[in-house]
This record gives C-alpha cells, structure tokens and sequence, in this order.
C-alpha cells in the first residue's frame, strides 16, 4: 500500500460514508468497499454516476460534479499530504473522472 493510499483510508476518517470510501478507493487504486467501483460517468448537467463491480450499468448515483470535487479537496487537506502527494492525488482524481 503507498504512503497516499495510507493516508486516505477510510479508517483514519470516522465520518467518512461508505460511498465516499468507495469513491476515495476508485481513485486512487485501492479496494476499501465491497463491491468496490468499476467506473465512473458524469451526465451532461453535471451528475456523476458510479458502476458498481459485477454490475452491468451506471446505477449508483453518487452527486453533483462540483460536490464530489469539493468533498476530494476537503478530504485531501485533512489527510496531511505533503505537496507531492496532493498532487498526485489530484492527478489520479482528475485521470478517473
């Protein structure tokens, strides 16, 4: 497990909702959920949609885009990331979505 992914699991954030652990291991690589993510879309007015894995469609709403952005951000500067780790933190949320 990398030093990020340490630093964003879900049990070092108590109020963390499991679609948010989902989500944070979506985009970053790791399984945190069972059934974890398989993809994400986001529809042409802004809502982002999850496939669950063994699942055949995007039927797990998740949210706003401009939501889902603000909550990343929000957790990114609580998990103390050094810069570099912000970074990539936000490079692998921006090449998932």
């Amino acid at each position: 497990m990398t030093n990020l992914a340490k630093k964003l699991h879900p049990a070092r954030f108590t109020a963390m909702s499991g679609k948010m652990a989902a989500l944070v291991g979506f985009f970053i690589g790791e399984t945190y959920t069972k059934p974890a993510i398989a993809a994400i879309i986001v529809s042409n007015d802004g809502f982002v949609f999850a496939m669950d894995e063994g699942d055949v469609g995007y039927n797990a709403f998740i949210g706003g885009v401009s939501d889902l952005k603000r909550n990343w951000s929000t957790l990114l500067d609580a998990a103390g990331l050094t810069a570099e780790e912000h970074a990539e933190a936000m490079r692998l949320f921006d090449s998932r979505m």
